[in-house]
């Protein structure tokens, strides 16, 4: 499994701020792509900011329950990615400019 289907799995999934937070860090430590971990980190910090400020209990949640701008901005990122289903590798290739060979017919 990618890097982009790991977050949106995270993302769906039902566990405590605190797990979201841990899953998506550990997708931010293995991933090369840095539109990847930009997207990640802005999702990150505006958890701990709603858990630093939260008066409740720690309830699973999913995070699409009460999507914020930053999930949705991650998990539209992701989804584009699997639709192309292209390696990590090559999304990360391509945008620094290579292409793939071409056939000769």
């Amino acid at each position: 499994m990618n890097s982009y289907e790991r977050t949106v799995r995270t993302i769906n999934e039902v566990k405590t701020l605190k797990s979201h937070m841990e899953s998506l860090g550990k997708i931010l430590a293995t991933s090369e792509d840095d539109h990847l971990r930009a997207l990640i980190a802005q999702v990150v910090f505006a958890l701990q900011h709603q858990l630093q400020h939260s008066t409740s209990k720690s309830i699973p949640t999913s995070l699409m329950f009460y999507p914020i701008p930053q999930t949705i901005q991650l998990l539209d990122y992701c989804k584009f990615q699997n639709q192309q289903k292209k390696p990590e590798w090559q999304v990360l290739a391509e945008r620094n400019g290579w292409t793939p060979r071409q056939l000769k017919s």
